[in-house]
């Protein structure tokens, strides 16, 4: 457990420091200096495994409840000729009314495939706020996706256990009580060999976070500044009509408040954001503000062209970065777990406690 947990930090110091490099080099006047600088920074690539996967049913749902929708139109048409028969001939009444049933039989199937994709839409609009949650997270409080996604705790729990069937999270596992869950099989193994542990401290934390009642004043403030940030970058990419930046603004925009979001379930990490609010943000702020006001000058030369493509450049290496530092903070929070976790194992193992519940 602790040369791991040396290994976690030794990684977890080079993403800081990554983070710091790309600090100083966003914080650049000039645009050459920008690009040329973060072409200098080491290639960062993210080393945790995927264990949460997108879902996006609407295209083939949609086709599916066009067919559906087309077939009843259809026997809807069949159905009010054989209710004509039924009605105006004698000869041929028993026939009508079985095909009737048939056709009736068929629409009822048809409407019930067509709610099974609306159910399946809604589905795929809630589980797209747990995959911002989770995709980042080893574990999370069923409180807490509450919170974020403000959907009753049945309601996930439910959508928690479908995504496990459908093998969106292959490796989901829920705590006792379904108090939290987990998303690797690595962390449930570790749960199991101290489950006692685990249960006990999230169960203290949430009589913990009960006892401490409203925000403080600071923290209102850091989490009034980061929606001022987020609806500043709201603001630039309503006004961007590039659909390539747009996208990358809308990855932007879910970074960052989920960056605040936690903040706001966990305010003892309120001192990490200080860079994060003093650089990052203020800087990007200028940058989107620069393009937007490349892209409403009619004549440009090759001067502000390049610009143009070099802030573009900039987006994507701070988008990595926020990625870096939304999953280092992480691994911060899931390493302190750990350690709280191996203390309080002892120290029940100390009191006899070490086979409760």
């Amino acid at each position: 457990m602790e040369k791991r947990m040396e290994n976690e930090k030794e990684r977890n110091a080079n993403y800081f420091k990554e983070t710091k490099e790309v600090f100083e080099v966003v914080n650049y006047d000039s645009f050459d200096e920008i690009v040329k600088g973060l072409d200098q920074l080491p290639n960062v690539t993210n080393e945790k495994v995927s264990y949460v996967f997108g879902y996006d049913p609407v295209f083939i749902g949609r086709v599916i409840i066009l067919v559906c929708v087309l077939l009843i139109m259809a026997l809807l048409w069949y159905g009010s000729i054989f209710t004509a028969t039924l009605i105006y001939s004698t000869v041929y009444a028993d026939l009508a009314f079985t095909r009737l049933l048939i056709l009736a039989s068929l629409v009822l199937l048809n409407l019930l495939i067509i709610g099974i994709q609306i159910a399946k839409f809604r589905f795929a609009k809630r589980y797209t706020l747990y995959v911002k949650d989770l995709r980042f997270k080893h574990v999370e409080l069923i409180d807490d996706l509450s919170a974020f996604s403000k959907i009753r705790k049945k309601q996930i729990i439910k959508d928690l256990k479908r995504a496990v069937r459908w093998k969106l999270i292959p490796q989901g596992h829920f705590g006792t009580d379904h108090l939290f869950f987990m998303v690797s099989d690595e962390l449930y193994d570790e749960y199991i060999q101290n489950q006692a542990a685990y249960d006990r401290y999230y169960k203290q934390m949430l009589d913990e976070r009960s006892r401490m009642g409203e925000r403080t004043q600071e923290i209102q403030n850091i989490l009034d500044q980061g929606h001022e940030h987020v609806k500043k970058i709201k603001e630039c990419n309503d006004i961007i009509k590039d659909k390539a930046v747009s996208k990358k603004l809308d990855h932007m925009e879910s970074v960052v408040s989920m960056i605040f979001y936690e903040v706001d379930v966990n305010p003892q990490y309120a001192n990490q954001l200080r860079k994060f609010m003093n650089y990052y943000l203020p800087t990007t702020e200028k940058l989107l503000e620069t393009y937007i006001e490349i892209g409403g000058k009619k004549i440009r030369g090759k001067s502000l062209n390049r610009t143009k493509k070099d802030i573009e450049t900039a987006l994507d290496k701070i988008n990595e970065s926020f990625d870096n530092l939304l999953d280092q903070f992480y691994e911060d929070r899931e390493l302190d777990i750990r350690s709280d976790i191996s203390t309080m194992e002892v120290l029940m193992k100390q009191d006899g406690l070490s086979d409760a519940v």
